[in-house]
C-alpha cells in the first residue's frame, strides 16, 4: 500500500472524531449567508445581479449607440454630396453600427450559454429581499 494512504488512515483513527468536531465550528463570517453552495445559492449572491445591472446597462447604451451611429452615418451618406472620402467615412459609421449590434447579439448568446451550462437564468435575477 501506499504510504501516504497509511499515514492518513492512522491520524484519521487517532483524531478522526476530534477533527471532525472542530473543523464543523469554522464559520466564516463574510460568506455565512451565502448558504451550502448550491446554484440557487449563487444566484442570490451579490457579484450576481451586480453583474446582469451592468450587463444591462451596457446593452441599452450599446443600443442607443448603435442607433446614433446608425442615423448618423445615413444622414452623413445623404450629405456626402458624391464626395468619395465623405461617403466612405458614413459607410464606415453604418459599418461599425451593424458590428456593434452583432456584439450585442454575440453578448446575449454567450449569456444565454451561460444559463444552459450553469443550469439557471442569468439575466432573469430574482433580487433578494431583506429578510
Amino acid at each position: 500500500m501506499d504510504l501516504k494512504f497509511l499515514i492518513q488512515q492512522n491520524i484519521l483513527k487517532l483524531f478522526g472524531k476530534k477533527m471532525k468536531q472542530v473543523l464543523a465550528q469554522i464559520e466564516n463570517p463574510v460568506l455565512k449567508d451565502v448558504g451550502e453552495g448550491t446554484v440557487k445559492d449563487i444566484e442570490s449572491g451579490p457579484l450576481v445581479p451586480l453583474f446582469v445591472r451592468l450587463w444591462r446597462t451596457a446593452v441599452v447604451l450599446g443600443g442607443l449607440a448603435l442607433l446614433l451611429f446608425f442615423v448618423w452615418g445615413a444622414i452623413d451618406w445623404l450629405m456626402s454630396e458624391g464626395n468619395p472620402e465623405k461617403l466612405k467615412s458614413a459607410k464606415n459609421k453604418i459599418v461599425h453600427a451593424v458590428i456593434g449590434m452583432g456584439l450585442l447579439a454575440a453578448s446575449f448568446a454567450v449569456a444565454k450559454l451561460a444559463e444552459t451550462i450553469f443550469g439557471f437564468d442569468i439575466l432573469n435575477i430574482v433580487w433578494p429581499t431583506p429578510k
